[in-house]
């Protein structure tokens, strides 16, 4: 019978993490007036609880060990299945029961397993080649088989983002491009100014799922792919969507999109060597690699401080480039009536926001557009 595994460091790294969340947590309920943003309250409890919730997997697992020692790639892809069906409840409970409550649901929950059922496939086809190189590469080295690890994963993410809008998003949205008229000549006007030449302009049916709006960029400086989502063209004035459309040309421009996949590199490479260390008393293969891969959620706690300071800087850059190619005024009407329309929380406490927010407040954001439109 195989001895019980050390797994004090990995106990004790859940409980730091799970201790911060809950500080961050009731932080950000204190800045936040129940009254008037309710929805926001709520959105910050769902996610900090489904974390909190996820961070159980690796709990479970802890109680599993230590499994065979023969233990092979199929167990090693049934447990990271598993860990991914663990995540389900609260990813239900987002939409059916807090979107619900506040009238921001238009899913189905027809829609939402279909899609459910969609995404695991997709992850299951992943996760199966997968389970068997890393158990053969950890079988030889160890050093050397985790650099290699994290070098497939980086690589396999910063392909599914490459595949995302044109292969990926429209098994979930119907996708298509944006119809002609005068909204498509103004905006592609605004391309053709910014250097893209091609008609990079598409619409994201995703009023069905949702009463939210937004906008996102992918793809190369002379090749980006601009989604709109019709909830956002029906929102907003003419003026308005090319204000959107160029911040969202603003970062291709300023290069953050080739800024992103460096940084989501190296700040992955920590957090797996991280996890290396943490699980490193493990001797089965296939138990180490299931609750290596179960911490990388929690453990990317850690990376959110750096990682979000510089999605932040980018959103500031973004309006400035905005400011420049369109309007400033344009876009700070655009910005209200998005915060108002998806219920974002206007303030934030100043460490929850230094963690969990990728955009900086909305008030800064509007004060810097409305110097530059004055």
């Amino acid at each position: 019978m195989p001895s019980r595994p050390s797994v004090l460091p990995v106990l004790v790294t859940l409980v730091l993490i799970a201790v911060s969340r809950c500080v961050l947590l009731l932080r950000q309920r204190a800045v936040l007036r129940p009254q008037d943003q309710a929805y926001a309250m709520g959105v910050v409890t769902q996610r900090v609880g489904q974390q909190l919730w996820q961070q159980g997997w690796p709990l479970l697992l802890i109680a599993l060990l230590p499994l065979p020692s023969n233990a092979g790639p199929l167990l090693l892809f049934a447990l990271v299945v598993v860990g991914w069906l663990w995540e389900l409840p609260p990813k239900a409970a987002k939409p059916f029961v807090l979107d619900a409550r506040h009238g921001m649901n238009r899913m189905t929950v027809a829609a939402f397993l279909r899609e459910q059922a969609i995404k695991l496939a997709l992850f299951a086809a992943l996760a199966l080649p997968a389970a068997w190189l890393a158990l053969e590469l950890l079988s030889r080295t160890d050093k050397q088989a985790w650099l290699a690890i994290w070098a497939i994963g980086w690589g396999g993410w910063a392909a599914l983002r490459w595949l995302q809008p044109r292969y990926i998003a429209p098994l979930f949205d119907q996708v298509e491009a944006l119809p002609a008229g005068e909204l498509r000549s103004r905006l592609e006007l605004l391309l053709s100014r910014s250097g893209v030449r091609e008609q990079r302009l598409f619409l994201q049916k995703t009023s069905a799922r949702s009463a939210q709006a937004n906008a996102q960029v992918s793809g190369s400086a002379r090749a980006p792919r601009i989604v709109l989502s019709d909830t956002l063209i029906a929102m907003l004035k003419a003026d308005e969507i090319e204000a959107v459309v160029a911040h969202e040309l603003g970062h291709i421009q300023r290069g953050h999109l080739r800024f992103q996949l460096l940084m989501i590199g190296a700040a992955s490479f920590l957090m797996v060597m991280v996890a290396a260390a943490l699980t490193a008393g493990i001797a089965e293969p296939a138990a180490r690699l299931a609750l290596a891969w179960a911490l990388l959620p929690s453990l990317w706690f850690a990376a959110l401080p750096l990682v979000n300071y510089w999605y932040r800087r980018f959103e500031f850059e973004a309006d400035d480039s905005a400011a420049g190619n369109a309007s400033a005024a344009a876009l700070a009407r655009a910005l209200r009536r998005l915060t108002a329309n998806n219920r974002n929380a206007p303030v934030a406490d100043r460490w929850y926001e230094r963690v969990y927010h990728t955009h900086p407040a909305t008030s800064a954001r509007l004060d810097r557009l409305d110097a530059a439109g004055t």
